[in-house]
Parts: C-alpha cells; sequence; structure tokens
C-alpha cells in the first residue's frame, strides 16, 4: 500500500449542467451559497461587480465557483485578517466559496457543509496560488 496521495482533479462543469450543479451539493441551501460568496467577493474586492461564473467539481466530492475567466486577476483585501494582494480569478472563486461555506457553518452547523469546506480545502492546499488563499482566509 502507498502512502502517495491522490491529486484532486478538477473539471469544469458543462453549461447544460449547470442549473443541477449546486443543488446537487446544497439543496435548499444553493441560494444562500450563492448569494454569500457573491457578497464575500464584493467584500474583498471592491472593484468586483457581477458577472458569469464558472463552475468546478472536485474529485474528492467537492466544488467550487469562480468569477469570469481564470486568467483575470482580481485584487482582494480582507480587513479581518490584513491580507491584500492580487490573485487571479480561479483563487478568488476559492477563496469567496471557503469563506461563505464558513459562514453558512456558523449559521447552520452541518456535516454536509462541513465536507464541502474540508474537501474544497483540501484542493486550496493543491492550487498553485495555495500561500495566498490561505492568507486570504486565515
Amino acid at each position: 500500500m502507498s502512502n502517495i496521495e491522490t491529486p484532486i482533479i478538477c473539471a469544469l462543469v458543462a453549461d447544460a449542467d449547470r442549473a443541477n450543479f449546486l443543488p446537487k451539493f446544497l439543496g435548499f441551501d444553493t441560494l444562500i451559497f450563492e448569494l454569500t460568496t457573491y457578497q464575500v467577493l464584493s467584500e474583498y474586492c471592491p472593484e468586483y461587480k457581477g458577472g458569469y461564473w464558472v463552475m468546478w467539481e472536485l474529485s474528492n466530492g467537492g466544488f467550487y465557483m469562480s468569477p469570469g475567466r481564470k486568467d483575470e486577476t482580481y485584487s482582494m483585501s480582507c480587513a479581518g485578517n490584513y491580507f491584500d494582494g492580487v490573485m487571479t480569478a480561479d483563487a478568488a472563486g476559492i477563496v469567496a466559496c471557503l469563506v461563505a461555506l464558513s459562514r453558512m457553518l456558523w449559521r447552520k452547523p452541518e456535516e454536509k457543509l462541513n465536507n464541502l469546506f474540508y474537501r474544497l480545502r483540501d484542493w486550496a492546499g493543491e492550487h498553485p496560488e495555495a500561500d495566498k488563499i490561505f492568507a486570504a482566509i486565515d
């Protein structure tokens, strides 16, 4: 038996699957998650004014969304922990989703939400911008 961990694979959700994607994970909490995620990015990134979000499914049973195209960057600032930096849209989406899940857990501590948080956090650890992501959510 090997001690080598299997890397998490991230797959883009097809447009045809978007409507059912978040409810598959969140059920009735889908709308709360979406609104909280958009609010978090608005708080952390004043230049964010809304737009199309890309959805990603993780091979470990998690998911996340990211704003815009992967090559776009966002200036992020978190007054609560003094993080201030620039990251890709992909990393900004991971931050927004992690914070949204965390806020939801404070209001509704459920194993389902907790598992989704830690699955995404595991993916964040493998992300090329892991240091920035963890600094922003710390």
